[in-house]
């Protein structure tokens, strides 16, 4: 075939060293290849800094910290004797750092209350530059006998400019923050079913949404539905067999709710269909968000995060607690055990 001409060669000698900067993984950035010339084929200038192989461009414009501490609670609750309720609770913190340099330094700080429960298990983004090796040895498989370190908890990096997360952690609380009991009886061609919630004394009263939803699977369609609750609204959707009960944004003063039904399945096509909500096996899954609160008691001051760049940027910090698979089962009928870990 023909020769390659110069400009192809050229082109070709380039390329270990462009792919070098487009895919850094894998290959360490600082050696080069064997038969490819150490010079780059763009000059570096003398002094500056070098990248890191997760920061992909500069920052231009006004400086902003953005640092959010979401964590998740998931729990299995049963109602009875025979069986330990179950909970657990992980946590993430997420930034968003708009600094100007190829290297700015921020550190987020991390605090408990004097009764919070330690920070476990944590996990921390490539980014962070050092580490106290305390925060990385605390790990949920260990009995907390009070001498577990509790903060606070420093992480100094150096950010990409992308959204990413800082650091995830796990963290033992003593209860879950709602606790309920269900009961669901057949009697007379129709299903009675009674609930009652509590939240706990130490979440805070105010939701951004609270709501309980009941499913009756492998029957027909609901016929007629008679409900009373306590507390909030029910919609009954009779062709998803489903009762959604809407809590607000706030429980009562007493923090208890309470619900009654009768429930005749009459329509002539069928419900919903579940393999496993058979017979009197069933649920209630609860779907919350308390937002400025976290389980653990961790957050993030505003006035602790330090930016070390030429501009001083606006700071800002959140915290909230969501839930993810939170069931409630009937305590008079069968129910699924958990095979992830959780705290009893």
């Amino acid at each position: 075939g023909k020769p390659y001409g110069d400009g192809l060669i050229s082109r070709l000698e380039m390329l270990p060293s462009a792919l070098l900067q487009v895919c850094p993984l894998g290959t360490p950035l600082d050696v080069p290849l064997v038969g490819v010339p150490a010079t780059p084929a763009v000059p570096i200038p003398a002094g500056t800094q070098k990248q890191p192989a997760w920061k992909t461009g500069l920052h231009r414009g006004r400086a902003m910290v953005n640092v959010a501490v979401t964590e998740t609670v998931r729990s299995m609750q049963y109602g009875n004797q025979s069986r330990q309720d179950l909970w657990d609770v992980y946590g993430t913190v997420t930034c968003k750092c708009e600094v100007e340099g190829v290297l700015p330094n921020v550190t987020v700080t991390l605090s408990l209350p004097p009764n919070g429960s330690p920070l476990q298990d944590i996990l921390v983004h490539p980014c962070v530059t050092s580490l106290d090796s305390s925060i990385l040895t605390s790990s949920s498989v260990d009995n907390l006998d009070g001498s577990a370190f509790s903060g606070p908890y420093k992480f100094p990096f150096s950010p990409p400019l992308e959204p990413f997360r800082l650091c995830s952690y796990t963290s033992q609380v003593p209860v879950p923050p709602i606790l309920g009991v269900y009961q669901l009886k057949e009697e007379d061609n129709q299903l009675r079913l009674t609930a009652s919630l509590k939240l706990h004394e130490t979440v805070k009263n105010n939701f951004e949404y609270c709501e309980a939803h009941l499913p009756l699977f492998n029957r027909n369609q609901m016929g007629g539905a008679d409900v009373k609750v306590s507390f909030g609204q029910v919609d009954v959707s009779k062709e998803k067999n489903l009762l959604v009960w809407a809590l607000g944004q706030k429980f009562p003063k007493s923090r208890e709710v309470s619900l009654e039904a009768k429930i005749n399945f009459s329509g002539q096509s069928p419900g919903p269909r579940d393999p496993l909500c058979t017979g009197l096996t069933a649920y209630i899954k609860l779907y919350f968000k308390v937002p400025d609160m976290t389980l653990s008691g961790c957050s993030v001051d505003q006035h602790s995060v330090q930016v070390y760049s030429s501009s001083k940027p606006r700071i800002a910090t959140s915290r909230e607690l969501l839930c993810k698979e939170y069931y409630i089962w009937n305590s008079t009928g069968a129910a699924p055990v958990s095979g992830a870990q959780m705290t009893t």
